[in-house]
């Protein structure tokens, strides 16, 4: 129901090779977690990808924490 990760950084704009499948391949992985209800997602660098990291999700979080994000205006709009 709760998973907390910290320290992420997913840079969509200076992607390497090695790092262009993070994005798909961590919403493919909460995607398989159908009962995800609570998401932190402290410390992460994620400026205008929240909507691809979010969008496998199977049911609506409950609580979503952004604690010392840095976000994106497109972040902001997709919230």
């Amino acid at each position: 129901r709760s998973l907390k990760l910290w320290d992420l950084t997913m840079d969509g704009q200076h992607q390497t090779p090695e790092s262009a499948n993070g994005i798909p391949c961590m919403a493919r992985h909460l995607g398989m977690l159908p009962s995800l209800r609570e998401l932190n997602l402290g410390c992460a660098e994620l400026p205008g990808n929240l909507r691809q990291i979010l969008c496998e999700l199977q049911a609506p979080l409950e609580s979503l924490e952004l604690d010392f994000c840095s976000l994106h205006p497109a972040d902001f709009t997709f919230l």
